[in-house]
């Protein structure tokens, strides 16, 4: 299986909230929740899978996963996020990036992209 990772960003000003906040009152009201992403990166002209494409989901509150497809352009992650949608993206070496939102309203979703090779410019 694929490399997973799941970080959450933080802006740089997330820095200062120690020194602002006190006890508890700073607490997180919007608890994750785990869902499984999986799906197909393929290359939209051939539909072969793309081996070895970089996927990273990310929330609209910056909770992020990732993975890399396997040889067949699989990939499949568990992700948190405190709010049931994001965007999952692959990039991939001689390929333009796809993008795409997603909306979990399900327990586990099936996410395809198709990828376009990169023009020559």
């Amino acid at each position: 299986m694929a490399r997973v990772s799941a970080r959450r960003l933080w802006a740089p000003w997330i820095l200062a909230v120690p020194l602002v906040c006190f006890s508890l009152a700073c607490g997180d009201d919007s608890p994750a929740e785990a869902f499984e992403l999986s799906g197909y990166v393929r290359d939209a002209t051939t539909e072969d899978g793309i081996s070895g494409a970089d996927v990273v989901f990310v929330s609209d509150t910056l909770f992020i996963a990732e993975t890399e497809t396997d040889g067949d352009g699989f990939y499949e992650m568990v992700v948190e996020t405190d709010r049931p949608f994001g965007q999952v993206r692959a990039n991939a070496d001689g390929f333009s990036e796809g993008e795409t939102t997603v909306f979990f309203d399900a327990p586990s979703r099936r996410v395809d992209l198709r990828l376009r090779p990169a023009s020559g410019d």
